[in-house]
């Protein structure tokens, strides 16, 4: 599977306060022993694996090796074989590693070694390496909380593409349903899909949400997206910050330097069966200026964060 490539972007109560205070924890443990986190082997400590050159996961990346700093950064070429045959040799006696976007996760359960914890993967359904997945949306309800308040949006559409998608609209059409928003599935498999669907959607929809998707990220996809929704006088959402360059009226994104915390909390308790998601609690807002014609100004963004 190659790794989906988006535009050059990224890509606290109760159970957040919780996560946030083990992978603290866990780190000062950590120098304060001299031992590694827990989940990790002490000899070889904490190993991020992650494609390499800069895209979508670099934030994320970043994120994770400012909380883990003695970690060992293993860089993959793409090529399947030899990322397995590497992440096998590079992470003997280590029982837990980091794989940060689905080629990385992808290689690293062909690995068959360490459990693993993957961030950056859009749909956890799509790769079949067992472990934790920390999600790339922000916790839904937060999402529907926003849709509702900030945008008085009580009815939406969901453009994503089903061969992609379809467990992630799936949950979003759930989450919807318990915050008193109806979500409306606007599937797209082809540009024919993509005009007819879109065009049928926005007069029977306050808004528009934005899946991340391969299909609908593709330029002239998304640009037509934005530029009928515009036309319509409907909000587009979006869940990678960079989308706000590019027009979508505002994105609600998981924060990079939250999803490492979950993720090293989370690697106390490896999964090696099935998969886990574990959703993050905070939210960025990030909405781009505009100019008097309603376009993106400047390629400027300002960011608004929102916490519980």
């Amino acid at each position: 599977m190659r790794e989906m490539r988006y535009p050059p972007l990224l890509l606290m109560p109760g159970s957040r306060r919780v996560a946030s205070a083990a992978a603290r924890c866990a780190l000062a443990l950590a120098a304060v022993l001299g031992t590694s986190l827990p989940g990790l082997d002490a000899a070889s400590g904490p190993v991020i694996v992650r494609m390499g050159g800069r895209g979508a996961s670099s934030a994320l990346s970043d994120a994770l090796g400012e909380k883990l700093p003695a970690a060992r950064i293993v860089e993959l070429s793409g090529d399947l074989p030899a990322d397995t045959a590497r992440i096998s040799r590079e992470t003997r006696g280590v029982s837990v590693l980091f794989a940060i976007g689905p080629d990385a996760t992808e290689a690293a359960g062909e690995a068959r070694g360490p459990a693993v914890v993957s961030l950056g993967v859009a749909n956890p359904a799509q790769v079949k390496t067992p472990g934790i997945y920390v999600s790339m949306y922000p916790k839904l309800d937060r999402v529907f909380d926003y849709v509702k308040g900030a945008l008085k949006a009580t009815r939406v559409g969901l453009v994503f593409s089903p061969a992609k998608n379809r467990e992630i609209g799936l949950q979003f059409l759930k989450a919807g349903s318990a915050q008193g928003v109806t979500v409306v599935p606007v599937p797209i498999g082809s540009s024919g899909d993509l005009v007819r669907e879109i065009k049928g959607a926005l007069p029977d929809v306050d808004a528009l949400l934005l899946a991340v998707d391969p299909i609908v990220f593709e330029p002239a996809s998304l640009e037509f997206v934005v530029r009928e929704a515009r036309a319509a006088s409907k909000p587009t959402v979006g869940f990678l910050e960079g989308l706000a360059h590019l027009g979508v009226t505002v994105s609600l994104v998981a924060r990079p330097e939250e999803a490492a915390e979950a993720a090293i909390a989370a690697s106390a308790q490896p999964v090696l069966i099935g998969k886990k998601r574990l959703e993050v609690e905070g939210m960025a807002v990030v909405t781009a200026k505009k100019a008097g014609d309603g376009a993106v100004s400047d390629g400027e963004a300002s960011r608004a964060r929102t916490r519980p």
